[in-house]
């Protein structure tokens, strides 16, 4: 059992928890830096990342959007019958049954790729777990996607499979039986491998002829599965089972083509894409040392730069979120106000400050983005924050206790669980 301490002032529940240094250690050794798949005990953390009241909410969001897709015994539908989702987890498991029964079937599956849009907590929590990860392996890009699993089944709805992620499986009620083979396992042999989301599928074979040579996990609600990328995994349990799960992949298979892909679109509609370049200046002949010597007229150079900017400014946005892939509309809930209380930057949560003139600039915090100005008041906040230190900004700005747009700032900082406030 791993145990570490934290030197936090007095704990706020309002706040994001935080995963130590001493865990991602601890990761590290069990799963041979990543190449093994591991049990991590309930014990590994400080404190509870997810509570079951988060995948609980993050469920009732999921189902009352619409925003879904159902399994019922192996099949997809593609209008399902949905039953009232309940106000209160104890009427969870009467949901399941329910949903399962209004389709016509013994268990049903209800998942959501790219789930974080229908949770800021618990996006901002995934994101506090991420860091320890991209301190070690570099942001997941194109990123770390959060896959939601509800429902009551006996295996897994897609069947045998693999993802080309490292993937963290967070089960929050009910429990895995997890068979793992390693990635070379099926090479030779004659199934029909199907294209899915996030890696191969082999869909819902029998795996009695493998099961000999298959690793069996037992996973229970508050554990921490990991998986490495490619390895193959079947989740298999005798009788149908209740779950609440989220799935945490870390995606680094991104192509620069991908990277520059959304910059790209935004600079051809933006005013730099449209300016008409006109006639292109003769360059009278001779010999160029290297393309740095030739010049592009001016509205094409300043096009190119657009893109280069706008690359830069989604690649702070990511950072600052630790590649969590997430709605950026949703924040901390709370607004609290900091001014007169003890704040401190959180570890997991980068800080950058942009520029654009003597007055304003760009703030990222938690993969979003806030224009600030006066821009001095705004450097001297994150020049206080980045010490890292819990501090009383009303001590350490005092000239600044008139200033609201900067208190605003604040509260937005915290609202995008850049801070933690302490009482």
């Amino acid at each position: 059992m791993m145990t570490a301490t934290t030197c936090a002032p007095v704990f706020d529940a309002n706040n994001t928890p935080t995963v130590p240094p001493a865990f991602w250690e601890h990761f590290v050794s069990l799963s041979h830096d990543k190449t093994q798949p591991v049990v991590l005990e309930q014990g590994a953390l400080i404190e509870p990342l997810l509570s079951l009241e988060d995948a609980f909410d993050l469920a009732r969001n999921v189902v009352e959007s619409g925003d879904m897709t159902v399994n019922a015994d192996g099949q997809m539908l593609k209008q399902p019958a949905v039953p009232g989702f309940p106000h209160a987890f104890d009427g969870f498991e009467q949901f399941v049954r329910d949903f399962a029964a209004l389709n016509h079937a013994d268990g049903i599956t209800f998942t959501r790729d790219y789930c974080l849009k229908h949770s800021g907590t618990v996006a901002t929590k995934l994101r506090a777990f991420t860091h320890g990860y991209s301190e070690r392996y570099g942001m997941p890009y194109p990123g770390a996607n959060a896959v939601f699993i509800g429902g009551r089944y006996r295996s897994t709805w897609i069947g045998l499979h693999n993802d080309s992620c490292d993937t963290f499986l967070f089960p929050l009620y009910g429990r895995k039986r997890m068979m793992i083979w390693p990635p070379a396992y099926f090479d030779e042999m004659a199934l029909e491998k199907k294209s899915a989301l996030n890696g191969v599928c082999f869909g819902h074979i029998d795996v009695t002829p493998y099961a000999a040579d298959a690793t069996i996990y037992e996973v229970g609600p508050g554990e921490i599965f990991f998986i490495p990328a490619g390895w193959w995994h079947y989740n298999k349990l005798d009788e149908l089972e209740t779950t609440l799960t989220v799935s945490v992949g870390m995606f680094s298979h991104g192509t620069a083509q991908g990277f520059c892909e959304n910059p790209i679109k935004a600079a051809m509609v933006s005013r730099a894409g449209t300016a008409l370049t006109g006639a292109i200046a003769q360059v009278p002949g001779g010999v160029f040392e290297s393309l740095a010597d030739v010049a592009l007229p001016l509205p094409v150079a300043q096009f190119v730069d657009s893109i280069r900017d706008n690359s830069k400014i989604q690649m702070l946005l990511k950072l600052s979120a630790n590649g969590i892939i997430r709605d950026r509309t949703l924040g901390r809930p709370g607004g609290a106000e900091c001014w007169q209380r003890v704040v401190r930057a959180r570890a997991d949560s980068p800080l950058y400050l942009l520029a654009l003139d003597q007055e304003a600039g760009l703030l990222f915090a938690g993969g979003a983005m806030l224009r600030v100005q006066p821009l001095p008041a705004v450097r001297a906040l994150i020049n206080v924050l980045q010490g890292g230190a819990p501090i009383t900004l009303a001590e350490a700005l005092p000239e600044q206790a008139g200033n609201e747009h900067l208190h605003s700032v604040v509260r937005w900082l915290y609202e995008q669980a850049a801070i933690d406030v302490f009482t």
